[in-house]
C-alpha cells in the first residue's frame, strides 16, 4: 500500500513539473493592436512599470483560485484602484501580463511582464494556506506593494 502510494505522489510531482515548466514559455508580440503607443517599443523596465495602463491577469496555473477570483481580489485591494491599471480580458492588447502560479501548500508566485519584450517588470509571491480567496487576496496585496513604489510621483515633480 505505501509502495503504491509514494508512486501516486512522486507521478503527481512530476505532472506537476511538467505543468510549470509549459507556463514559463513567453512569446514576445509587438506588433499587437491597441497597446499603449508609449510602451510599445520601449525597453526600459522602470520606464515600463510607470507607466503601464492595461494588464492582463492569467491565474492558469494558480491552484484553489481562477483568473476572475484574482481580479476580483485586485478590485477589493484599496490601493489598486490609486495605481490606475486597468485590467483587460484580451492578452493581446495588455501591455504587461500578471502571472500567477503555484508552488507548494501555500506559496503563489508571480510575475509582471511586458507583453512586447517579455521581459519581467517584478517577480514576488502571495501566501495562502490551502485557501483561494487567501492566497489571490495575498498576491493582490503583495503586487499592489511591489508596483506602487514604481508609479509614485517623486516629491519634487508634485505640485
Amino acid at each position: 500500500m505505501y509502495r503504491r502510494l509514494s508512486l501516486i505522489v512522486i507521478s503527481l510531482f512530476l505532472a506537476s513539473l511538467l505543468v510549470v515548466s509549459g507556463a514559463a514559455a513567453q512569446t514576445a508580440t509587438p506588433d499587437n493592436p491597441d497597446q499603449s503607443e508609449l510602451l510599445k517599443n520601449s525597453k526600459d523596465a522602470e520606464f515600463i512599470l510607470r507607466n503601464f495602463k492595461t494588464m492582463y491577469v492569467d491565474a492558469l496555473y494558480a491552484k484553489y483560485f481562477d483568473s476572475e477570483q484574482m481580479k476580483a481580489a485586485l478590485g477589493r485591494n484599496k490601493g489598486f484602484a490609486a495605481l490606475h491599471i486597468r485590467m483587460v480580458d484580451d492578452p493581446r492588447v495588455a501591455d504587461v501580463v500578471l502571472k500567477i502560479s503555484y508552488t507548494f501548500a501555500w506559496d503563489y508566485p508571480f510575475e509582471l511582464w511586458h507583453q512586447n519584450t517579455t521581459t519581467v517588470l517584478l517577480a514576488g509571491k502571495g501566501i495562502g494556506p490551502f485557501s483561494g480567496p487567501a492566497g489571490a487576496a495575498s498576491v493582490a496585496y503583495e503586487f499592489v506593494n511591489a508596483v506602487k513604489e514604481h508609479r509614485a510621483i517623486p516629491k519634487d515633480k508634485q505640485k
